[in-house]
Formats: C-alpha cells, structure tokens, sequence
C-alpha cells in the first residue's frame, strides 16, 4: 500500500446496533475525530427520539455535526458531503484516520462515494406525485413506488413519505427506476473508506430496538414530539420515532399502540438498512460493536490491501433450491483483483461454506472472509470442508471437527468423505 493514506473508518448499520460506541472507540484508539452522518441528529431541536449521544459519550471524542443547527436550517445529502469534506481535510493534517458514523445510507453514499446525477423533475409530475399522497397516503406511494422501482423499495424507509415521492418523481419524470440512477460512479477521494457494521443475531437486534424504544418514551418522547407540533411537515420529523406520534395527539390511537408502531416501524427500517448494507457487499460484519474485530479488519485493508468485495451469486443451486445463496469476494485494493471468494449456502438450521483463495492470499485474509461468512449466514450452526486453516486455528476459535456419517442429510448427500468443521455460534467462536 502507498504511505500516508488516508482512511475513512464508517461505522454504520441499523439502529441500536452499537454504532456509537464503537465510533467513540475507533476514535480513541486512533486519537482522531467523528462526523455524524445521522440526518437526523444534525438538529438541535431533536434529542431522544434520535438517539443523540449523551454528553458523557460526547465528551470522550470531539464529535461533527451533531446539533449544530436548527430544524429550520435543514441539510441536504450534498450539503452535508461539503461540509464533511471541509471536517475531514483538517481531520488528516493531523491524522491519518477520522471515523463516520450513522444510520443515513444516502449521507454516507454522499461523502464516500458522490452523489448521483437525477433527472429534471417537472412541475406536473412532482403535482402528480402530490396528489397521489394526498388522496391514497404512504399506501399508495408504497404501492405506486413497488411497480416502478422494486428495487429501491426493498431497502427504502416505506415510512418515509418524502423520500417516497422524490423516488416516485424520478421514476415517473424519467420513464426509469429511481434506483438506476443511483448505480453510483467511481470518483476520486482523498481517502479509503473501511465500512464496519456492528452486528447481532437478528433476535437480539430486534430486542435491542424495542428496548431502546421504551427507553425513549421514558425519558421523555412524547414531550419532545409535541414541542415540534409546529415543525411537523418537515423532512426531519417525517421519520420513524416522530410521526407515529401525530395521530395520538389527535385522539385517534392510543399510546400504548405509539410504542408498539415504533418498535415494529425501527424493526422494518432497521431490516432495510440490513438489507442495503448486504447488496452493497463490502461491510465488515463486527459482532456486538467488537473493538478487536474492527481493528483486525482495518488491519487487513491498511497493511495488507485487502477488502471485502461484492460478487455476483452462481446461478446453480449447490445444496437444493431452497438454499439462500450469498458470495463474498475479498479483492487485491492495488491491482482490483479477487483474491478469495467464500460461497455460503444457507438452509433453514445451517449454513454450509466452500471457499477458493489465490496463493497471494494472507492467512489473516481467509480468516476473515471466513469470519464474515459465518456472520452473514445468521445462523446458529455453520459447516466447512477442512483445508481451508489449520485444524488448530479452528479447534481454538469455536470450531469443532465432525464425521461425515453425523452431517445433516443435505451435505452428507452432496459432499464425499472427508474432514468437516462446524461452527456454533457463540459469544467466544470467531
């Protein structure tokens, strides 16, 4: 790798996943500075219902763009990426490293990656679009947004009524899915994004939220929502944690039915996000915000040159047409080429690896692209063929060998004999 890069360490994923913790972490660890690419906790006026960071988490790294504006001076997706640009500029006189941190795809994408180029909009659609929310509500536009762009609406907040329509505008004014001009572009950056997400089981994130969603209301909430009243048309507050709240206030449901659309609207939003990250194919999965993991993989990419890549998946069924098929890739940074693959086979109670790596493949990258695979398959029970690492790394990182005559009906049908490892998931597997 060059000397003196630069790097962008961008800690994102659903919500309650940990991300602020383990963006305080990186921060200290590497003695640099956070940006916030949370959209909505640009703003003063929003606190709780955000999940702003407290003051005692504030004062452990100097924190950007955190309550540093009103609602009524809102920012922009390409606002924020300017200003960030400015942050970080000064960030690396000083240090090689400066940690993002957020939930907002499209910030993120903004900064990381540029933003893309849509289509003019006219009048007449944008009234169209309008019209439609006004007579079929967030229903319509959900159902409208689904025939036009299936693919955006797979990872798109469906809560979100704003971004809705300016999807629905593209698509109607241009005759194309929104998600087609959001293919993104390569352009030059000052710096190397290294993308970690803190991960749980899917249970476990779920419980997470729901907690974290009472928490809220009992510190507060429902205060807080109603001193925005007069604020409530803008984008900001047409989000999930505020606009539930709106029928309440005016007698229609009742609370206790508040919490539980909030709970059940951050899981399907938090799913979303899950997804998004998933397709994008280059996030490092960091089981319960582990500061050790994510040191290990920003390791790989700055002393190796190594990264997670996205692969398209083959178009055979290896196990049976049941399976879920995931391919994961690991790529040479200097010369663009792929270097290891991970293929994951994923059945209703396991998950099956077969791996290929090239001779230049480093013991630490197979690790790691078996470390992810094993997290990205969510389940408890994951096999693999031995030959892949030694027996004694397996053996002391929550492996354990298994006969051929033990192994589930799918594999022992399809696998010849030999030696294979299964992997429970665990607090101290790998």
């Amino acid at each position: 790798m060059a000397v003196n890069k630069k790097y962008l360490l961008v800690v994102g994923g659903p919500t309650a996943s940990g991300k602020t913790s383990l963006a305080i972490a990186l921060a200290k660890h590497f003695s640099t500075e956070i940006i916030s690419a949370d959209s909505r906790q640009f703003y003063q006026e929003m606190k709780i219902g955000n999940a702003r960071p407290e003051e005692g988490e504030l004062s452990q790294a100097k924190h950007h763009l955190i309550a540093d504006r009103s609602l009524t001076d809102s920012l922009s997706a390409g606002a924020f990426a300017r200003e960030a640009q400015g942050i970080l500029a000064k960030c690396y006189e000083t240090s090689d490293y400066a940690v993002l941190v957020g939930g907002s795809g499209l910030f993120i994408r903004a900064l990381t990656e540029g933003l893309d180029e849509f289509p003019e909009v006219s009048k007449k659609t944008k009234e169209r679009v309008g019209e439609l929310f006004e007579s079929e509500g967030l229903t319509g536009l959900q159902r409208a947004l689904a025939e036009a762009d299936p693919d955006y609406y797979e990872e798109v907040d469906l809560q979100n009524p704003v971004r809705l329509q300016r999807a629905l505008e593209v698509c109607w004014s241009s005759g194309k899915p929104y998600s087609g001009f959001r293919a993104g572009q390569d352009r030059e950056q000052p710096f190397i994004p290294i993308y970690l997400q803190p991960s749980w089981p899917r249970e476990t994130l779920y419980e997470r939220i729901n907690l974290r969603v009472e928490q809220m209301v009992e510190q507060g909430l429902e205060t807080e929502v109603r001193q925005l009243m007069d604020w409530r048309e803008l984008p900001a507050l047409q989000t999930v944690g505020y606009q539930e709240w709106w029928p309440y206030f005016e007698g229609s449901v009742s609370k206790k039915e508040v919490i539980a659309l909030i709970q059940q609207n951050s899981r399907r939003y938090a799913k979303r996000q899950l997804t998004w990250n998933r397709r994008d194919g280059y996030w490092k999965q960091v089981p319960q915000g582990d500061l050790r993991t994510a040191l290990t993989y920003i390791q790989l990419i700055t002393q190796e040159g190594f990264a997670f890549t996205a692969l398209p998946k083959e178009e055979e069924h290896f196990l049976n047409k049941r399976e879920d098929q995931k391919r994961l890739g690991l790529k040479s940074m200097d010369k663009e080429e792929v270097v290891g693959v991970a293929d994951l086979y994923v059945l209703k109670d396991f998950a099956f690896i077969k791996c290929w790596f090239g001779e230049a493949t480093s013991h630490l990258a197979k690790t790691l692209l078996l470390h992810e695979a094993c997290h990205r398959s969510e389940k408890a029970v994951v096999y693999l063929q031995a030959g892949y690492l030694s027996a004694d790394f397996l053996l002391a990182n929550g492996w354990a060998v298994v006969a051929n005559e033990i192994l589930p009906v799918a594999l022992k049908d399809k696998l010849a004999h030999g030696d294979y490892w299964q992997w429970e998931r665990s607090e101290q597997a790998f």
